[in-house]
């Protein structure tokens, strides 16, 4: 243990005796914000603004364009340079170490720092990464979304400075830990962009086809809506809902509607955002009476359909009240139809000028057609989609926990090296709390021989949705059965943290053990200690089988708990097989149909029945890859 000496620095505390502390306008020659650009459609001097970086990553999406020449900008940026974000609440105080080759300039609202030999650019940038809060509290002048970084504050700043050796070792080390963190976070917003198609999906195959998967078809004669049930109705909404005009009386509940939280009180969206809002004192006759049950058009309905209330209250009179009609049997219905993207897209196509915080109205309502289930078809899919996706959402939101998890880890571990409480020399181990990573670990380590990745993955899958392990992901119907798209990223997990290496073996990927091998037991065994038996049996039970049955029950058990999913909960032989035939791929044919029965029916014998676990498979995406 290093000695330590007081930092004099409230938020930094001690560092290492040997460290030395220094005003960051000592150890840069360069410290200001780039040039305000004359912006232009031609692809001239490339631009770098706060957006470019302050999601985490240098999005070129973002890049704009000056006619002003690069070379002569005060603004032009060089390989190692560190940018902060320097105007606007939420956005000041974000950092990115530039490391592109193309020639950039930055505007008036970044800073670019640019060090000197004694201060290696990458520490002072996870330095920076841990200071977010700092400059926002302690360097920031202005109020809600005008706020600026004032440069002499931050030219003023303290920066704890080992000896340039140690930063580059210090750098170096946080560049490989940053990039394993980074990629968990990578999968996890993957898999929260897939579960937000695949909900969208679910509503807009509900509201427009039931959930009958057997019953006749008609064409609507609406072509964004396509085929629905021969029983039901296309008519103009007109017909179903009229404006609501009542002013709202002196003493109600102010309401807000937004896409994403719906129709809340005021009280409950400024909890929710952390914004304010306009809170009516007096003259309560501008605002406009919302009942339960009353659909709202908002600012944001062209981008996110219609917001269903269930409150009732007072709200702003720039919005337009949706009331339904006696022949509208099941309001909740539409709080899904209106949420479809079907419906959505088509909304938009309704006006020309379509453009951010445009507000739609009723004119633009009445031009699109409504579907009109049977009464009790619209209360079956309202029921079905407040569960199902109510099931969604609650995946997605453990998935946002686990970001926080993973941001707050990966801030503690720069923090702990960059202020020295912790050596480089000291070893660290990444704890992944993705459960894929160990999962898949104790897969390969129960099998009693080494196997190739598609029968982990089958395993793996089955492991999960046989088990009820309740890992949220999503899979898709590919080529040799159910195929989760990160898998490869998890097996790059284990060989980033030396459990495994990849050995080539009959020209199949296998994973060995490699020289951290012995942390994995621990890992899988502390998450997975509750079901350790069950996997195993199970492990033991599809070892000896070869790919190919393997691969055929993994098939047949996500084709039958899709049936369960979709409501059939005893779906026939024939039903089942035919779906493995046609809705998985040419690859399937391989095997006979008999060959898919005897599979079948062992499954059945054995007891390997799927209990409607899980999310619905996917099709394969558009230029999907074999998994073999």
């Amino acid at each position: 243990m290093r000695e330590m000496k007081d930092s004099g620095v409230k938020w930094i505390n001690q560092i290492p005796a040997q460290w030395d502390l220094q005003k960051l306008k000592y150890l840069t020659v360069k410290c200001e914000r780039g040039t305000s650009p004359d912006y232009t459609d031609d692809m001239a001097t490339m631009v770098v603004n706060q957006a470019t970086f302050s999601k985490g990553f240098f999005d070129t999406a973002n890049i704009r364009y000056s006619e002003k020449p690069a070379l002569t900008s005060r603004g032009l940026l060089h390989k190692g340079d560190v940018l902060l974000a320097s105007t606007g609440g939420g956005v000041l105080g974000k950092s990115h170490y530039f490391d592109e080759d193309e020639i950039y300039v930055a505007d008036s609202h970044v800073t670019v720092i640019r060090t000197r030999e004694k201060l290696c650019s990458k520490y002072l940038y996870y330095y920076f990464y841990v200071n977010f809060d700092t400059f926002n509290s302690q360097m920031a002048v202005g109020s809600t979304n005008q706020i600026e970084l004032q440069r002499d504050l931050l030219c003023e700043m303290v920066v704890p400075l080992p000896a340039i050796i140690e930063q580059k070792k210090i750098a170096n080390f946080l560049d490989a830990k940053c990039a394993e963190i980074d990629l968990l976070i990578s999968n996890i917003h993957a898999q929260i962009d897939t579960l937000v198609l695949y909900k969208r999906s679910v509503i807009t195959e509900a509201v427009t086809k039931g959930l009958n998967p057997h019953a006749e078809m008609k064409d609507s004669g609406v072509v964004w809506i396509g085929k629905v049930p021969a029983n039901w109705r296309i008519e103009n909404p007109k017909h179903h809902f009229v404006q609501r005009q009542e002013r709202a009386a002196k003493g109600m509940v102010q309401l807000t509607a937004s896409q994403k939280y719906g129709v809340v009180t005021q009280a409950e969206y400024m909890e929710l955002t952390g914004a304010r809002v306009v809170v009516v004192q007096k003259d309560f006759d501008i605002l406009k009476k919302v009942c339960a049950g009353d659909f709202v058009i908002h600012m944001r309905s062209f981008q996110g359909g219609l917001e269903y209330s269930t409150k009732t209250g007072s709200i702003s009179s720039a919005y337009v009240m949706l009331t339904p009609k006696k022949t509208i049997s099941e309001p909740r219905y539409y709080k899904w139809f209106f949420k479809s993207s079907a419906y959505i897209d088509a909304l938009s196509s309704t006006s020309n000028l379509v453009r951010d915080g445009q507000a739609m109205r009723w004119a633009n309502f009445i031009q699109l057609p409504i579907v009109i289930p049977p009464a009790s078809e619209q209360t079956e899919i309202a029921n079905f989609l407040d569960s199902k996706c109510a099931e969604i959402d609650a995946v997605i939101a453990n998935k946002m926990e686990q970001l926080e998890t993973l941001d707050a880890y990966k801030k503690s571990l720069i923090f702990e090296y960059v202020t020295g409480k912790k050596e480089v020399s000291e070893p660290v181990t990444v704890v992944s709390i993705d459960p894929h990573v160990p999962l898949l670990a104790m897969v390969v380590d129960m099998l009693k021989k080494p196997r190739g990745e598609v029968v982990d993955q089958k395993l793996l899958y089955l492991c999960d949705i046989y088990l009820g392990l309740g890992l949220s992901t999503q899979y898709y119907r590919w080529d040799y059965g159910p195929l989760d798209l990160q898998l490869y990223s998890y097996i790059d997990t284990l060989v980033s943290n030396g459990w495994y290496k990849v050995d080539i073996q009959n020209k199949a990927k296998i994973l060995v053990k490699a020289e951290n091998h012995a942390e994995a037991p621990g890992m899988y065994g502390n998450q997975f200690s509750q079901h350790k038996s069950s996997i195993e049996k199970l492990i033991q039970y599809f070892g000896e089988m070869r790919m190919g049955e393997i691969e055929r029950f993994a098939t047949l058990f996500a084709v039958w708990n899709d049936f369960i999913i979709d409501g059939i909960a005893v779906p026939s032989d024939n039903q089942i097989i035919d779906d493995a035939l046609t809705n998985w791929g040419p690859k399937k044919e391989r095997f006979s149909r008999s060959t898919w029965q005897n599979t079948l029916m062992k499954m059945k014998r054995d007891g390997i029945i799927p209990k409607g676990l899980g999310l619905h498979t996917l099709p394969k995406p558009e230029g999907g890859k074999s998994d073999a």
